[in-house]
């Protein structure tokens, strides 16, 4: 038995061509998250470019840069060339030198490539969707006949697979004509085995650029153009290879590279390990945006309901403020009615009861009237003894009315004193009676 499977496979690879050199992996990638670069796949189209000889060679879409110095040293390691680069924005601007002639075209293609002489190899990585990859196709094919040339040159393709490969995306969609543009959005995202796209989910440009909103059907993305183009070719062939986004090669039949550079695609074509592989990045990529949208969505969930708790906070502190003034307004109103002097008809304060001021009312009145009215010389009110008896007896029923009043009133207003008037005109009243 070998220790391990590394000396099996040591022992079973003796050095020949074939035999693998085992490293450790330590390059850091420029974004761990995600490979989506062209110079992510260098193992793959470097040795193509190298079987087929190319020494100029056109480069559509730059991106960050990294491709370009690829292909810099690629043909100075050569002994030098011819590099076109074509981006609206490039990542960097290479100067020529040591042999190789640089010229770069700040501009859109298909537009960019008007005019100039066919290179041996391009690697086309622009804008993904149907025409402006057929339109590129289209305008290598015119140089190649415009300057005569035996064969279609090496085109390397980036994109062909999921999500741009049967759907169209766009960094810039007015300037596709409306009459081969696919109906769009930036604010929609792509998810994989859905044909419809899904708002504010999956995979998204998050402004860069926007997708059509349905996957598939003819003239849709950029794996149909390079099928609808190679079809009207027969000495050209497409191969496909699935990592990272997918990488598409044209190979001219023709081209006396062409066995060499099949030779080169066959471990990658058709290979269903790099096929499972790039759908399990796929999908973990998916869900991971689909946590980070879950998680963001949470946040804007707990946000609203902190705003509206604080709004009815407020609320109410608004109206707790409203009720503490009006009580204080009140209370203000309260203590100066107190201090205004009041006629004795008034309540005797703002709060005192209706029936306890009309019975202090009748007091005050019935003893105004028992104090003036008829009496003897001394004028105190007290009934002679001349009086008739009827007048005693009904002096006597005032007096005593007058005393009941003034006892409710007293007791109304919370004053316990006893009441006036017992001793006097009814116990006159009540002496006469008795000498009655």
């Amino acid at each position: 038995m070998r220790d391990s499977f590394a000396e099996l496979a040591a022992v079973t690879y003796d050095g020949g061509d074939h035999a693998p050199e085992i490293t450790e992996i330590t390059e850091k990638t420029l974004a761990p998250l995600l490979l989506h670069s062209l110079s992510d796949l260098r193992e793959m189209w470097v040795p193509l470019l190298e079987a087929s000889g190319a020494r100029s060679i056109a480069e559509i879409g730059s991106e960050s840069g990294v491709t370009t110095s690829l292909l810099v040293d690629l043909l100075r390691r050569g002994g030098g060339g011819r590099l076109l680069v074509i981006d609206p924005e490039p990542g960097v601007a290479p100067s020529s030198g040591g042999g190789l002639d640089v010229e770069v075209i700040r501009g859109y293609s298909p537009e960019a490539l008007d005019g100039h002489a066919p290179t041996d190899a391009y690697l086309i990585d622009g804008d993904h969707n149907y025409a402006t990859v057929r339109g590129e196709l289209g305008m290598i094919e015119t140089a190649v006949r415009d300057f005569g040339r035996s064969y279609f040159p090496l085109v390397i393709l980036h994109d062909v697979g999921w999500p741009a490969g049967r759907r169209d995306q766009y960094y810039a969609p007015d300037r596709i004509p409306e009459s081969v543009r696919q109906p769009n959005s930036w604010d929609v995202g792509v998810e994989i085995d859905r044909t419809d796209a899904v708002p504010g989910r999956g995979f998204r440009g998050m402004g860069a650029f926007s997708w059509a909103l349905a996957e598939g059907g003819p003239r849709n993305g950029v794996r149909t153009a390079v099928e609808d183009f190679v079809a009207e070719h027969p000495d050209l062939r497409f191969f496909t290879i699935a990592p990272i986004f997918g990488l598409g090669v044209i190979l001219d039949r023709r081209a006396p590279w062409a066995r060499r550079a099949a030779d080169l695609l066959a471990p990658w074509v058709a290979n269903t390990l790099l096929a499972r592989m790039e759908r399990n990045r796929v999908d973990l990529y998916l869900r991971v945006l689909a946590l980070q949208d879950d998680a963001v969505g949470a946040a804007r969930a707990r946000q609203r309901e902190w705003a509206r708790i604080d709004a009815e906070r407020s609320e109410a502190a608004a109206r707790d403020l409203q009720r503490l003034n009006r009580i204080s307004e009140l209370e203000q109103e309260l203590a100066a009615a107190r201090k205004v002097p009041r006629p004795p008809w008034a309540p005797a304060s703002p709060d005192e009861p209706k029936l306890v001021t009309a019975a202090r009312i009748a007091n005050a009145a019935l003893r105004s009237r028992l104090g003036g009215g008829s009496s003897g010389s001394g004028g105190s009110g007290a009934p002679s003894a001349a009086s008739s008896p009827a007048s005693r007896v009904g002096g006597a029923v005032v007096a005593r009315l007058g005393s009941g009043l003034t006892r409710l009133a007293d007791h109304g207003s919370g004053n316990n004193r006893p009441a006036a008037g017992r001793t006097g005109p009814a116990g006159s009243a009540g002496s006469a009676d008795a000498e009655h």
